[in-house]
C-alpha cells in the first residue's frame, strides 16, 4: 500500500537532502531528481519555507517530495555566482521580514537595509527594522533612523542585549512578533541577529560571534534553517549578507518600492520622472525640504543605476539575438 501524501514545510536544504516538518516531526528526505527537471531563473528548485506534498516511509530517509505548492511570497535577491543572472530565494511563504542593523560596529549601511525593504515591498511582506547595540549610540543615530523607517510604515525596535543595558520592552515586542509569524532575520554579519534570538527565545542556543579586527562580522550562522519556536512561529536566521541586489526589477517599478517616493509620483511634472535630475520633481522637492531622507534617496539612485544597467544589457542581448536570427537563410 502506497503511503499517503502529506503536507510538509521545508526547514532546511542541504546538498543532497531536505529537512521537512510534517505534523510536528522532522523528516530528512532525499532531493528527488524530478525537482530539477524544470528550468527556471532560480538557483534551486526548493527554498526554505516552501510548502510541499511528501510521502514518508517507516524508516528515516524513506519517502519523497511529490510536489511544491504555489508560494504566497518569497524574499529574493540577485545571485551573481552562477555565471549568469539567477534568483536566490532566501525564504518562501514569509509573513514578516525583520531587517537587523547595528547603530555601531558594524556601521549602519542604508543601501543594504533599503534593498531588503524594497524586496519585501515587492512581495507585500510586512517589515520590521530592529536597531541593535543602542547602548553604543553616542550620536543619537538610533532616534534618527527610527524616525526615517517608522515614517515609511516599518515597525522600528531599538534594542540592546548588553548586560546592564537590556531593553526589555522592545525585546518583548520582538518576541511577540516572532512567535506570531513565519519570519526571516536579515542583516550584516556581526549586527547581533543570533544574540537577539538567544535573548528573546531562551534555549534556542544560536552561536554568538564577535567582530574581527577590521570591524566586519564573522558568519556565526553557517546554514539557512527555518527554526520552529516553542510557543508558535518559525524564524529564519540567515548568514550575514554584505549586499542585497534586487532581481529583475525595472527602473519604473523601482520607485513603487519606496513608499515615500510612490506617494509623490502624481505631483511630479513628468509622467516618466525618475526623480534624479528632472525639473518640477515632487520627490526632489521633498528631499530638499527634508520630508524624504537623503539616505533613502541615495539608496534609490544606486538601485536605479543598477536597474538601468540591467535594462541596457537586456536590450543589447535582445538586439544581438535578433541580428543572429536575421542572418539565417530561408528554409528550403
Amino acid at each position: 500500500m502506497e503511503p499517503t501524501s502529506l503536507p510538509g514545510l521545508v526547514l532546511r536544504i542541504d546538498a543532497k537532502v531536505c529537512h521537512v516538518e510534517v505534523a510536528g516531526r522532522r523528516h530528512v528526505l532525499p532531493l528527488a531528481g524530478k525537482l530539477f527537471e524544470q528550468r527556471s531563473l532560480e538557483r534551486r528548485p526548493l527554498a526554505v519555507g516552501d510548502l510541499v506534498d511528501v510521502r514518508v516511509g517507516e524508516r528515516e530517509g524513506e519517502g519523497a517530495i511529490d510536489a511544491v505548492q504555489p508560494r504566497q511570497s518569497q524574499l529574493t535577491r540577485r545571485s551573481a555566482s552562477e555565471g549568469e543572472e539567477r534568483a536566490q530565494v532566501l525564504a518562501a511563504n514569509l509573513t514578516l521580514v525583520v531587517v537587523v542593523a547595528a547603530v555601531a560596529e558594524p556601521p549602519f549601511q542604508p543601501e543594504l537595509v533599503d534593498g531588503i525593504l524594497a524586496a519585501a515591498a515587492r512581495e507585500r511582506i510586512p517589515t520590521a527594522v530592529v536597531l541593535t547595540k543602542i547602548d553604543r549610540d553616542r550620536r543619537g543615530l538610533a532616534a534618527d533612523l527610527a524616525g526615517i523607517y517608522s515614517a515609511i510604515g516599518s515597525r522600528v525596535l531599538c534594542t540592546s542585549t548588553a548586560p546592564g543595558h537590556e531593553t526589555p520592552g522592545p525585546l518583548a515586542e520582538l518576541a511577540a512578533l516572532l512567535h506570531g509569524n513565519r519570519s526571516v532575520l536579515c542583516g550584516l554579519s556581526g549586527v547581533g541577529k543570533s544574540s537577539l534570538l538567544n535573548t528573546v527565545v531562551p534555549g534556542l542556543a544560536q552561536r554568538i560571534g564577535s567582530l574581527n579586527h577590521i570591524r566586519q562580522g564573522r558568519h556565526t550562522t553557517a546554514v539557512t534553517e527555518l527554526i520552529p519556536l516553542p510557543g508558535g512561529g518559525h524564524v529564519l536566521d540567515t548568514p550575514g549578507v554584505r549586499n542585497f541586489h534586487l532581481f529583475h526589477t525595472g527602473s519604473q517599478e523601482l520607485q513603487f518600492l519606496f513608499p515615500e517616493i510612490a506617494a509623490r509620483l502624481p505631483q511630479c511634472g513628468y509622467r516618466n520622472c525618475l526623480h534624479r535630475d528632472e525639473p518640477d520633481c515632487a520627490v526632489r522637492a521633498a528631499l530638499t525640504s527634508g520630508a524624504i531622507a537623503a539616505t533613502r534617496h541615495a539608496s534609490y539612485l544606486g538601485m536605479l543605476a543598477t536597474a538601468q544597467q540591467g535594462e541596457r544589457m537586456g536590450a543589447q542581448e535582445r538586439g544581438a539575438s535578433g541580428e543572429r536570427r536575421g542572418r539565417r537563410g530561408p528554409r528550403r
